[in-house]
């Protein structure tokens, strides 16, 4: 296993020596998350009411974040950090349930600059979550942490208009495979006379976003100034690389 990640290393940093500008640059802005429906079992307050279904609401979250920007010409890589905090909220029969969650987003996007200011992009992503609650689960009229996967790997695509120093990018991210719960089912009991509803089933979904972020470059330079910098710094390595 070590030696096709030290290969894949390798083939990493051989085409990033190859690059011919580098930038770094933070980035925040807002986005919708899209979750799946819920369903009531035996209804909500009336006895015998049929099953409901609650499709959520979105709300506005938001994310910030870093990036490092290879570029080849016209193509680019384009690695990314960044920290989301999505909420969505569920109108139940007697009170709004609000759905809120935190994750972690490793991005690793490939574009090409159609034209001056213009590029598009798409690559994987892969998310960490690192809490996931709903309002009045499990009998209580607080927020409750959700059985769910903590980790989902998804696909992006977007466009990105850039000002200089500045860019505003707009992306569709959705997941390759439906979420479920750790145990392979996701229910919860919610606090019936507060909310209006007792046990429901967290449908299984595949997971959407829709990002809108303003981008700042905080600094740019060409590969030649990276070259003259490992040069410098390795110039009295007895390394035969580099000579």
């Amino acid at each position: 296993m070590k030696q096709p990640l030290i290969l894949v290393l390798l083939l990493f940093l051989c085409t990033f020596s190859n690059a011919q500008e580098y930038a770094v640059g933070i980035k925040a802005g807002l986005n919708y998350y899209n979750i799946g429906d819920l369903n009531s079992r035996g209804g909500s307050i009336q006895a015998g009411k049929p099953d409901e279904t609650f499709t959520p609401n979105n709300e506005i979250g938001n994310q910030f974040g870093a990036f490092l920007n290879v570029a080849f010409g016209n193509l680019y890589i384009r690695p990314e950090i960044n920290f989301v905090s999505n909420k969505n909220n569920y109108d139940f029969p007697v009170k709004t349930s609000h759905w809120k969650a935190s994750k972690m987003d490793f991005p690793i996007l490939v574009g090409y600059k159609v034209f001056d200011p213009i590029s598009i992009y798409i690559g994987p992503s892969f998310s960490f979550f690192s809490e996931m609650t709903i309002e009045g689960a499990n009998n209580s009229t607080g927020a409750s942490p959700i059985n769910y996967d903590k980790t989902t790997s998804n696909l992006i695509f977007g466009i990105q208009v850039e000002f200089k120093r500045f860019g505003v990018d707009l992306r569709y991210e959705y997941g390759l495979k439906e979420t479920e719960g750790e145990s392979g089912d996701n229910y919860q009991d919610f606090h019936n006379s507060a909310f209006g509803t007792n046990i429901t089933d967290i449908w299984p979904y595949k997971p959407s976003q829709i990002s809108l972020s303003l981008n700042i470059f905080l600094f740019r330079t060409d590969g030649d100034d990276i070259d003259d910098f490992f040069s410098k710094l390795f110039r009295k390595n007895a390394c035969d690389c580099l000579r």
